[in-house]
């Protein structure tokens, strides 16, 4: 029986609410418990979603062995303090007597000192007083955009930037913006942006005013997944401008410049304009950016790898495309490994062409999957793309009737399980996992090709998403997210193509990024690293080699391209899936393993 995502979150609140836990032992140990979810969001994550008071609070009771939760209602007089947890696992805490009420499930009370009290007004002032400051800024921004005539068309750009991503959940003060397919979602459907339509900045609360100026300065650092680095934390002026200001000088020092004195004196239109003509240069030098991604806040933090160019392309030919593709025309031996693909792939096409089979182009791609899968020693990984790469073809920048017609089912996506997960599940269960995600990816991948285009060209009624740039890491991606729950999702990799370091994928006169990629499935521990991250960037590069030159033989032959037919429903429910499996399992016991 499926265990859903109900089930799966329900029960974490209840251990991490475990009244053990919260009240056998120290205060401190209890906080952490709940602003953590028991480790599972990064302490500084969890710490960044805290008011500047509430992380007042916790600095002083962090250490303090003596100090004890009491459960709701126990203290005569009341605790001062009353410890909430959200139904989201968020940690919140409230005083009552300054009207600070409560909104969600109270978990504990806290009772601390005069003296600590007072120590916490001290802190909280000064910090309060700075971010008044910073935030004068911001509201003359809006300001001048009022004066300007701008602001309606600048507050219907945030309107519809914040469709484009999967989730915003930023929190200002008790306040939350939020856009979520699976959960709250008070931006649009709630009508939290709607409602300033027609009223001057001054008329709306200090929350907004914040929220439009910064969504507005942060897509301008790299559209509109830059929100998301703000999930699951407290959004302020002063954070803004510490964010900002670390992203052009760690841009500036990847490249080797120096960052000198005008990060500190820069207005904050300066760096969100400075970061954003950084980033292009970064994606072109030794370095590389790359995610990760909580599952539990949607928080997705940038960082960058020192990674030069040269390592990013596999030289030694995965052993997997040998033993699923057989012995192929074309290929030369010595080659390396994109050599290697790129001739199997032209001999395919031709094979595809001449006879109408398309055997040989599925195994390659099901050789560079499965390459992936046992190399990153992976649960299962997958591929997808488009069927018929005719459809994507046309006019440079123009978003025609061929793109628009494209449904889900026009899209395809090679889901394939290591020959361990094979062994260890039934055949049913393996299929039912496989055919999810694969519905999953191609409803994604449809969702993605729009996000190509200028906006102009683009009907508002279609809703896409910005695709994928740069590759990632996510961990606990089956507790808050349905369909990874009932497909066993835990930890993650995803390695989109074409990567930033290399030219947009072209298909005729028009240009993509993530329009395929490698994406890697662990369904328990441990979580990938960085040189797992390094293999599904490099089978990624073999997968844009096998792409581009489906694109370049369309060229060459009048627009023809083949149409990938497998990788259906009926495919996965005839488990199709198990050949090329059992062929690398029986290949793995004869030659001693793979990888």
């Amino acid at each position: 029986m499926r265990r859903t995502k109900v089930d799966r979150w329900g029960q974490e609140l209840r251990d991490v609410r475990d009244p053990v836990a919260l009240f056998g032992d120290s205060a401190q140990t209890a906080m952490l418990r709940l602003l953590t979810m028991a480790g599972k969001v990064p302490f500084r994550s969890a710490f960044d979603g805290l008011t500047v008071r509430e992380q007042a609070i916790v600095r002083h009771v962090l250490g303090r062995q003596e100090l004890r939760l009491t459960e709701p209602g126990v203290d005569a007089p009341p605790a001062r303090f009353v410890l909430c947890h959200s139904a989201q696992g968020k940690l919140t805490v409230h005083e009552p007597a300054r009207g600070d009420l409560p909104t969600e499930q109270v978990v504990a009370e806290l009772a601390l000192p005069e003296w600590m009290i007072e120590m916490i007004d001290e802190e909280c002032l000064p910090a309060e007083v700075e971010e008044e400051h910073q935030r004068h800024e911001l509201d003359q921004l809006l300001h001048t955009w009022h004066a300007e005539g701008t602001l309606p068309d600048r507050l219907e750009e945030v309107v519809d930037w914040v469709e484009r991503v999967e989730t915003v959940l930023i929190h200002v003060q008790r306040r939350v913006f939020s856009r979520s397919d699976s959960g709250s979602s008070t931006l649009i459907r709630d009508g939290v942006l709607p409602a300033l339509r027609d009223r001057p900045p001054a008329d709306w609360s200090p929350e907004e005013r914040l929220f439009v100026a910064t969504i507005q300065l942060l897509f301008r650092t790299g559209r509109a997944v830059r929100f998301e680095e703000f999930n699951g934390r407290q959004l302020t002026a002063v954070g803004l401008r510490r964010v900002l200001t670390a992203r052009c000088a760690t841009y500036l020092h990847a490249l080797g410049e120096p960052a000198t004195g005008r990060l500190s004196t820069a207005t904050l239109t300066d760096l969100a304009a400075l970061a954003g003509d950084l980033v292009e240069r970064v994606d072109g030098s030794g370095q590389i950016r790359y995610r990760r991604i909580n599952g539990l806040t949607y928080a997705k933090d940038e960082y960058l790898l020192s990674w030069e160019r040269g390592g990013r392309r596999p030289v030694e030919l995965p052993p997997t495309l040998r033993t699923l593709t057989g012995v192929l025309p074309g290929p030369v031996d010595g080659a390396d490994a994109a050599a290697w693909v790129r001739g199997a792939t032209t001999a395919a096409l031709r094979t595809a062409q001449t006879d109408g089979d398309e055997r040989d182009l599925v195994r390659i791609l099901e050789g560079i999957v499965l390459g992936a899968v046992v190399e990153a020693r992976a649960d299962y990984g997958m591929s997808s793309g488009v069927r018929d790469l005719s459809r994507l073809d046309g006019p440079a920048g123009r978003y025609g009737d061929d793109v628009a017609g494209l449904k889900k089912p026009d899209f395809f996506c090679c889901v394939l399980p290591s020959p361990r997960m094979a062994a260890d599940l039934a055949p049913a269960a393996v299929t039912d996992v496989l055919w999810q995600v694969a519905q999953r990816m191609m409803y994604n991948r449809w969702h993605f090709v729009p996000g190509n285009f200028d906006r102009a060209e683009v009907p508002r009624q279609r809703h896409y998403f910005f695709p994928p740039l740069v590759p990632d890491i996510g961990e606990w991606g089956d507790l808050r997210h349905g369909g990874h729950s009932t497909s066993r999702v835990r930890y993650t990799l995803r390695a989109p193509g074409a990567a930033m370091w290399q030219p947009p994928f072209t298909v005729g006169g028009r240009q993509y990024r993530g329009a395929y990629d490698i994406r890697l499935v662990r369904m328990d521990g441990p979580p990938f690293t960085l040189d797992d991250l390094r293999v599904a960037c490099r089978y990624s590069a073999l997968v844009d080699v096998l792409w581009r030159e489906v694109a370049a033989y369309a060229d060459a032959h009048d627009g023809w391209s083949p149409t990938i037919t497998s990788f259906t429903g009926d495919w996965y429910a005839t488990k199709a899936w198990h050949e090329p499996v059992e062929r690398l399992a029986a290949a793995a016991e004869t030659v001693g393993g793979l990888a």
